[in-house]
């Protein structure tokens, strides 16, 4: 039995050992508790500067230590509204005055917030309202918000007596006069609006606040002499607003005075010193109005001397993919994931990097966005067009759904909605969405969110898929004047362009089409879409000296450029070349081993040289890289197919299935395989041909698959119900009627099975088609 004499040493050793480890705990404690406070401080520092997206890292570095943090909601609140997610911003300021009910500017902030959702939420803002009051009788923004609600229940009297009331308790506060303002705006009473602007004014005639409202006004009203001065007054007053100078500068350019802009953008960037905000926004002016090369030279110079400036980064990667430099665009997001994983604004970037060729890799990145930020808006927008790129319409449509529940009001929704529409065929509803789309955009006045610019480049690309519909239905003549209107809105944006070089191609005007393409080239010099059409266009009219030509001036421009030599290959391809082809497309993946379309186009090169295994090498070659590629899986499976090593096509098709279960192609050779070569259940070869079927219920090659997998089964009576409809569809074809002929034979139906089977060999033209032996021996039997 222990003594306690025999305790006494393991007893103090264990107390020593647990007093070091409380202190550990105790400084960890401590550290956390800095930590937090430090994110939080930061926070706030960025906010001041304005800088929201580092505002954000910094309070939801905070909420990962401490998620009741109030501050840090509160924080992150006004960097979600800098940075335009709204929705975000409610929800966190939810949070906010939920820790910290005495946070009277939270509560009416989210009272704002909540008379802008569909439907607004009038009675809770009214409670917050009546709460701030009730602890601040002369809260001013809190008579403000209950003047708003009041407003909106109809109760002029009562929402006009609180804005007094909020000029009362401080006459000489320049942002009352101004929400009054706004409440005459709404209620028709401009006279009335005019001349509360300009007693704004005489508060502080120095006040750019009053002015740049009382120029905002007067642009709504089309008065733009009147609006410009008042800009320029801003300005005056306060030349270091910068929020004065950007609209100045807006102003301008949504004017298209586009020297004036590029005056005070140049301003701007003067302002800021050795800040790189201000040549940041100078460099975005230059990227919005097609001087590309000198946007991508100032962020480059911006990011060497910055290289922590995010914002720099994440600008460059956007205009080197715009500009279609993949790699330069991937090395910028690359240098920001390496000093944080979870930043989801990098990450969405790589997401639209990705989107170009492998929009299933985009997805995985955006799911991960949206797993630390359930209702952020851009992962949502990209969801939806990856899906919409992946050819997972119904997918993509959900996702745009989810993207108007949570912001009603985010413009973007509409047009996304319209393509998602297109792309399903549903082309009238494409271009009712995009009338109203463009009528909401005319009725839109300018804001922080819905920036001149902005709604410039939303109008544009609102024309663009309106005339995209309207010539899927085959209206070129509307189409045409839609892509022209595009055009003219952006003389130095491609993407309008190539829709006017799509209307020139389906009206057969070649020539045109090539020198729309050329016109690109002048604007962006090596734009792969445009040297790629253009090399079409120049192969239709026989013209391939001068696509080598054009091809060959691009790589003077930029010879490691594995896409140009991929398009050299292509030129190689229409003469028929194919040692050169080989050569050049050997050459692209020489520069860039991950280029995906140069095996993609040596394994075709191999095919049509019979050069099956070679192909099939070439097509691994894709999958070692890409494991989750349902094409290159499928395309095996079909060389293995044509090789009749139906083992090893079956188990390519199920892999391509794995990596994409939507690839019809590999679910309907696979019900085949499973059928015809006995390589699978029956009832899973059901399965799948009637879900290819269900996809496209006209395709007589997927029907037919159906008709004969019932057939397998022994269900003849649904064999020749499908079967008849393939032939009703394409008679012309001998297999069809043999496999119709089967089905009518297993049904008992002698004569029909006859008239079939004979009608197989009559098309078949006496040659033996693969099946005719089996015909025969039928015929035979009968």
């Amino acid at each position: 039995m222990m003594t306690l004499k025999e305790c006494t040493r393991p007893l103090s050793l264990l107390l020593a050992t647990l007093a070091f480890c409380l202190s550990l705990a105790v400084a960890g404690c401590v550290d956390k508790e800095k930590a937090k406070a430090e994110y939080v401080r930061r926070g706030e520092a960025f906010l001041r500067d304005k800088k929201y997206q580092e505002a954000s890292l910094e309070f939801r570095n905070a909420l990962q230590i401490d998620d009741n943090l109030a501050a840090a909601h509160w924080g992150l609140a006004q960097a979600y509204e800098g940075l335009g997610r709204l929705q975000e911003a409610l929800q966190e300021l939810q949070r906010t005055v939920q820790l910290d009910p005495n946070n009277l500017d939270a509560k009416v902030k989210l009272g704002n917030y909540l008379l802008l959702v569909k439907p607004p939420q009038l009675d809770e803002a009214e409670r917050l309202a009546r709460d701030v009051l009730e602890r601040d009788q002369n809260h001013i923004e809190g008579h403000i918000l209950l003047g708003s609600v009041l407003f909106q229940r109809g109760d002029r009297d009562g929402a006009l007596a609180e804005l007094n009331r909020a000029v009362e308790i401080n006459p000489q506060r320049i942002e009352s006069h101004l929400s009054l303002a706004r409440f005459y705006v709404q209620t028709g009473e401009l006279a009335k609006a005019e001349e509360v602007y300009k007693r704004a004014i005489s508060i502080n005639d120095r006040s750019a606040l009053a002015h740049m409202e009382y120029g905002r006004f007067l642009a709504s009203q089309k008065r733009f002499g009147d609006a410009e001065a008042q800009f320029r007054a801003a300005v005056d007053g306060e030349p270091q607003n910068r929020e004065a100078r950007l609209l100045l500068a807006g102003f301008y350019l949504s004017q298209r005075q586009l020297d004036k802009a590029e005056e005070q953008y140049k301003a701007l960037a003067a302002m800021d010193g050795d800040r790189p905000d201000g040549r940041a926004t100078l460099a975005d002016f230059y990227a919005a109005t097609g001087r590309t090369d000198e946007a991508i030279r100032i962020y480059q110079e911006i990011v060497a001397k910055s290289p922590d400036y995010a914002r720099g980064r994440y600008r460059l990667s956007e205009i080197l993919l715009q500009r279609g430099d993949i790699s330069g665009a991937a090395a910028q997001i690359t240098e920001l994931l390496k000093k944080n994983p979870r930043d989801t604004q990098a990450l969405l970037m790589r997401a639209r990097i990705n989107l170009q060729d492998d929009p299933k890799r985009s997805i995985e990145d955006l799911k991960e966005v949206l797993r630390i930020e359930s209702n952020n808006r851009a992962a949502l927008y990209f969801m939806a067009e990856a899906n919409l790129r992946a050819g997972q319409i119904e997918q993509a449509r959900a996702f745009a759904g989810d993207l108007e529940r949570f912001y009603p009001n985010y413009l973007p929704v509409k047009l996304m909605q319209a393509r998602i529409n297109l792309a399903g065929g549903d082309n009238a509803t494409a271009q009712r969405l995009t009338n109203e789309l463009l009528d909401q955009i005319a009725k839109t006045t300018p804001d922080i969110e819905n920036t001149p610019e902005f709604l410039n480049d939303l109008k544009i690309r609102a024309l663009i898929t309106r005339g995209s519909a309207k010539l899927a239905q085959r209206d070129t003549r509307g189409a045409r004047q839609d892509m022209q209107a595009a055009v003219d809105a952006a003389p130095n944006m491609v993407e309008p362009y190539f829709g006017l070089a799509n209307v020139a191609l389906a009206e057969n005007k070649l020539d045109e089409a090539a020198r729309i393409y050329e016109h690109v080239l002048q604007i962006d010099p090596i734009n792969f879409n445009a040297l790629s059409g253009l090399i079409n266009a120049y192969a239709k009219l026989n013209r391939l000296n001068d696509a080598h030509a054009r091809v060959d001036q691009a790589l003077q421009q930029q010879p490691n450029s594995a896409p140009l030599h991929f398009l050299k290959a292509q030129v190689y391809g229409f003469e028929r070349n194919a040692q050169g082809a080989e050569a050049e497309l050997r050459r692209a993946l020489e520069l860039d081993a991950n280029y995906l379309p140069a095996y993609f186009s040596l394994g075709a090169l191999y095919v049509n040289m019979n050069q099956q295994d070679r192909a099939i090498a070439e097509f691994r070659k894709v999958t070692e890289r890409r494991p989750d590629n349902a094409m290159a899986y499928t395309l095996i499976g079909m060389l293995e197919d044509s090789r009749r090593n139906y083992d090893a096509a079956t188990e390519a098709y199920r892999k391509a299935l794995q990596a994409d279960p939507n690839n019809v192609i590999a679910a309907n050779n696979l019900a085949w395989n499973y059928a015809e070569h006995g390589k699978g259940n029956l009832d899973e070869a059901v399965r799948l041909a009637q879900s290819v079927v269900q996809r496209f219920p006209d395709q007589a090659g997927f029907v037919d698959t159906l008709g004969w997998v019932y057939y397998k089964k022994g269900l003849h009576a649904a064999a020749v119900e499908q079967l008849r409809r393939v032939v009703a569809r394409d008679g012309a074809s001998p297999i069809y009627r043999y496999h119709l002929g089967m089905a009518l034979l297993g049904l008992g139906d002698k004569e029909g099975a006859r008239r079939e089977l004979q009608e197989a060999l009559r098309l078949g033209g006496g040659r033996d088609f693969p099946e005719a032996e089996e015909v025969r021996r039928a015929l035979a039997s009968l």
